[in-house]
C-alpha cells in the first residue's frame, strides 16, 4: 500500500502524464494540471530502460501500435559525409539493457494522447491552462494555490512542468537557470511516403538526419545548427535548412532538396540544459524530467529518463514507509543515472561542436551507453 493516498503533479508532458499512470497504478488519486498548448508534431525515440518504463505503465503495446519500429540504423547510426560517404567504422551496438522491449519511435502528439486516456482511465484528472503560484508544506500536506485561485491541500506535489519549470522556481529559486548548450535543434516534417537513403548526414553547415514514420505517412528529418541564442521564425529555418542541404552532394540528401518549400513546416528548440542538485525535493514537493534536469537529444534519452523517472518514483512510494524516505530512495536511484545521461549528451554537443572526430564521440557514446545498461 503506497505512503501517501493524493498528489498533484504540475505538467501533462511526458514526465507528468506517466507520473500520474504510474502513481494511479499504485493507488495514488492524482490530479494533473498543465498550462501548455497541445505537444508540437515531432517524434521521440524510446529505447531500453525507456521501453522497460513503457512496459510497467502498461502502455508499450498501443505505443508500438501507433508508433515506428527502430532500424538498425537509427539504433546505432552510420554517419555519412556531405558527398555521402562513410565517415569512419560503424559504431558498436548499444550494450541491451535488461527487461528492454524492442525500440520505438513515437509520434509525439499521438503519444501524449495514449498518455492522457491511460492515466484518464485509472481515474487521474487533467485540467488544462493551470499551473501553480503558491505552494507550502502545513499540517501533513502541501498547500497548494493554482493559477485560477483554488486552493487544495494534496499529500504531495510533483513538479513535472519542463525545462522552465514553475515549480523549480518556487522550490529553488537559488538555482541557476537552464544554460544554453550552443546548438539549435530544427526539426522538418514532410507529409508523404518513405524517400530513400534513410541516415545521418554532416556537412560543415550542421548535420540532419531523416527517416519515415510510417503510421503518420510523414518523414521526419532532424536537424542540428551549431548557432547563437535566438529566436528563429519559419522564414530564418527554411533559409537555414536550404543553405544546409545546398553544402550536400551525396545523392540522398540531393533527392531529399526537392521536398523543401518556403512553407514548409518546422519546429525549432533551442537546447537548453541543467542539473539540479541532489535532492531534487523539498518538504513534499519533488522534481522530475526536465523540471529538474535537462540536456540535448544526443543520446537520445530525454524521454526516456522522464519516464524512468515517474516508473521509480511509484516504486519507491509503494516500497517506503513515509513520504520523506520514499523521495530520499528515489534520489538514491536516479542521481547518477541521470547524471550520466545529462552530462554525457552535454559533452557530445561540446564535441561536435569543437569538431571532433566521428570516432571520438562514438566511443564517448559508447562508453555512456553501457554505465546506463543497468536496470533503472
Amino acid at each position: 500500500m503506497a505512503c501517501i493516498s493524493n498528489g498533484l503533479i504540475v505538467g501533462g508532458g511526458v514526465a507528468g502524464l506517466s507520473a500520474a499512470i504510474a502513481l494511479q497504478r499504485i493507488g495514488v488519486a492524482c490530479d494533473v494540471v498543465e498550462i501548455g498548448e497541445a505537444p508540437a508534431g515531432a517524434s521521440l525515440s524510446l529505447s531500453g530502460g525507456a521501453t522497460a518504463a513503457l512496459g510497467e505503465l502498461g502502455i508499450y503495446e498501443a505505443c508500438a501500435e501507433t508508433g515506428t519500429p527502430f532500424t538498425a540504423q537509427m539504433l546505432s547510426p552510420v554517419v555519412y559525409d556531405a558527398a555521402g560517404e562513410p565517415i569512419g567504422a560503424p559504431p558498436p551496438p548499444r550494450p541491451p539493457a535488461p527487461h528492454a522491449l524492442p525500440p520505438i519511435g513515437v509520434f509525439r502528439p499521438v503519444f501524449a494522447q495514449v498518455m492522457e486516456e491511460h492515466a484518464q482511465r485509472l481515474g487521474a484528472t487533467l485540467r488544462k491552462g493551470l499551473t501553480v503560484d503558491h505552494i507550502a508544506d502545513e499540517a501533513g500536506a502541501a498547500r497548494v494555490t493554482l493559477s485560477n485561485g483554488e486552493i487544495r491541500r494534496y499529500d504531495c506535489v510533483i513538479g513535472a512542468d519542463g525545462v522552465h519549470s514553475r515549480v523549480r522556481a518556487l522550490l529553488f529559486p537559488e538555482a541557476r537557470a537552464p544554460q544554453y548548450a550552443g546548438q539549435m535543434s530544427v526539426r522538418w516534417m514532410i507529409p508523404g511516403p518513405a524517400i530513400p537513403g534513410e541516415g545521418w548526414y554532416v556537412a560543415a553547415g550542421g548535420r540532419l538526419g531523416f527517416f519515415h514514420m510510417a503510421r503518420q505517412n510523414v518523414v521526419y528529418a532532424p536537424i542540428v545548427f551549431t548557432m547563437p541564442d535566438e529566436y528563429v521564425t519559419q522564414e530564418a529555418a527554411y533559409a537555414r535548412v536550404k543553405a544546409l542541404l545546398d553544402e550536400f552532394t551525396a545523392p540522398a540528401i540531393v533527392n531529399l532538396r526537392q521536398y523543401l518549400r518556403p512553407d514548409s513546416t518546422f519546429i525549432c528548440r533551442p537546447w537548453r540544459w541543467h542539473l539540479v542538485d541532489a535532492p531534487w525535493y523539498r518538504g513534499r514537493t519533488l522534481l522530475i524530467g526536465d523540471a529538474a534536469h535537462s540536456t540535448t537529444s544526443h543520446m537520445g534519452m530525454g524521454a526516456g529518463i522522464a519516464l524512468e523517472d515517474a516508473v521509480v518514483l511509484a516504486q519507491c512510494i509503494a516500497a517506503a514507509p513515509s513520504l520523506e524516505q520514499a523521495y530520499a530512495a528515489f534520489m538514491q536511484r536516479r542521481f547518477e543515472r541521470v547524471e550520466v545521461v545529462a552530462m554525457s549528451s552535454l559533452n557530445l554537443s561540446r564535441m561536435e561542436q569543437a569538431g571532433a572526430p566521428e570516432a571520438e564521440v562514438a566511443a564517448l557514446r559508447s562508453q555512456a551507453f553501457a554505465k546506463i545498461a543497468q536496470p533503472y
